[in-house]
Formats: structure tokens, C-alpha cells, sequence
């Protein structure tokens, strides 16, 4: 996967975005948003609003103080280890990625994030509330990666 691509399409769909059914009931918010991500892995895919590849799938780390890893096959692996890629951290209700590899470094912004249901670990990540859902993704924690499962 081109991350090049992955971060350009995801900078181009939360800058354009379309309005999108998963983005208006069970709305995670404030210190709840916090909560759900810290240390945990998002295994995301695109959605309808994402303008990259549809076959594109990542495993970013939400580590405690605000880094963000690529998880790639681990901490331990000694060919392809997690590497940290940005930043992250929660505005209100909003998620903000800033991710470093790129000169200048590329910001996203996720004005909501919604549970899908009422129970279970999938989510939409989305311009803001009735807006696009750019990534749909679970949230799970796990020290193995997202082993090839993307909702």
C-alpha cells in the first residue's frame, strides 16, 4: 500500500465530503472518544467518502499521550516493526491526525466518530455529524495486529 496515497485520499475525502447514513446515531463523544481509542488498534477500511483506493486497509495504534503507530506486523517484529507515523489527539468531538511523514505534514480531521449499533467494536469515522463516512473500522485491542480482519 502506498501510504502516500492513503493519507492524500483521506485528506481529500474529509475536505470534500458527501452527506452518509452511518454518520448521525450513536455518536461517541468528549472524554469517551479518549477512552475508546487510547491504546488501542483501529483496523480500518474505506468507506463511501474515502477518494483513495478501495483496496486500501491499515492498523493504526492509538498510544497513551498522543503517538500514532503503523502497527505493520508489531513492536517485536524484526523485519517489518510498527513504526510511528504521527500524532493524534481528541478537540471536543472531533479527532485530529497529524501524520509527519510528509513535508508538509498532512492533518485530517474526523468531526465524529459513530458506534455502528448499540454494541460491538465497529465505527464510522466521519466529516461530522449527518456528514461523510470516510473509514469504517474496528476498534480492538490487541497485540497481534488486526490479523487480516477489517470490518
Amino acid at each position: 500500500m502506498k501510504r502516500i496515497l492513503l493519507f492524500s485520499g483521506l485528506f481529500l475525502a474529509v475536505a470534500t465530503g458527501n452527506a452518509a447514513a452511518d454518520c448521525t446515531n450513536n455518536r461517541v463523544t468528549g472524554n469517551a472518544i479518549t477512552t475508546l481509542l487510547t491504546g488501542k488498534l483501529v483496523c480500518g477500511r474505506p468507506a463511501a467518502g474515502y477518494t483513495g483506493s478501495p483496496n486500501d486497509r491499515w492498523q493504526e495504534e492509538h498510544v497513551s499521550g498522543g503517538a500514532l503507530f503503523d502497527y505493520k506486523k508489531g513492536p517485536t517484529d524484526k523485519v517489518d516493526p510498527r513504526v510511528q507515523v504521527g500524532t493524534w489527539n481528541r478537540s471536543g468531538n472531533s479527532v485530529v491526525y497529524g501524520y509527519k511523514l510528509f513535508t508538509p505534514e498532512v492533518t485530517v480531521t474526523f468531526g465524529g466518530i459513530f458506534q455502528i449499533g448499540t454494541s460491538g467494536n465497529t465505527y464510522s469515522f466521519c466529516t461530522g455529524l449527518n456528514g461523510t463516512e470516510i473509514v469504517r473500522a474496528n476498534i480492538i485491542s490487541s497485540s497481534t495486529g488486526c490479523g487480516g480482519t477489517f470490518p
